[in-house]
């Protein structure tokens, strides 16, 4: 696994945070987190209810090579720097068919939406993405999640979007290049 930095972020409210790897230890956070999540978060992020994660699921999960699998936590930071909560998680996993593709999923526990963990998430993860090659991320939501195509707006233009059925929605983003805005993209 390559090393990536942690990133320190400060939430709205004054809470401190980090985002970093994904590491073989986060499968308990991943389950208290899977419980945390209200029946709407368990439909925005995995298309249904979820009631648990597997055993060779929650490896997959944490055992990220940081190319073709991506994956960072949000931690909530306590006043002397130490994690006290782990709150979010973004990952993208490559494409077979295409290196540049990668599905892309995130999430947070519903008390900690709406403080700007997502974005700094998305905009760690966007910038790991990049530096892997990747340059498009593909997106599954239901037709009435708002806020995970705005999220994902702000890391790419939307290039192509398409009704899945089901109530889903596959969208194609083209990241924009670390360091821009995307007001200065073409």
């Amino acid at each position: 696994m390559n090393a990536v930095s942690s990133e320190l972020v400060p939430l709205r409210g004054g809470t401190s945070a980090i985002t970093r790897q994904i590491r073989p230890a986060d499968g308990a956070a991943l389950t208290r987190g899977l419980a945390r999540l209200s029946p709407t978060g368990h439909a925005y992020r995995f298309l249904q209810y979820r009631k648990r994660f597997t055993e060779p699921e929650l490896h997959y999960l944490t055992h990220c090579d940081f190319v073709d699998h991506i994956a960072l936590i949000l931690a909530i930071l306590d006043r002397d720097g130490r994690e006290i909560d782990q709150v979010g998680v973004a990952r993208c996993i490559r494409t077979k068919e295409d290196p540049q593709l990668a599905e892309v999923a995130i999430v947070l526990v519903d008390e900690w939406q709406r403080h700007g963990g997502g974005d700094a998430l998305l905009r760690h993860l966007a910038r790991l993405a990049w530096d892997a090659g990747i340059r498009r991320w593909l997106a599954f939501s239901l037709e009435d999640n708002i806020a995970a195509p705005r999220l994902l707006a702000r890391r790419g233009d939307l290039v192509s979007e398409r009704r899945a059925g089901s109530g889903a929605v596959e969208t194609i983003y083209a990241l924009h290049p670390p360091g821009s805005s995307p007001q200065t993209v073409a």
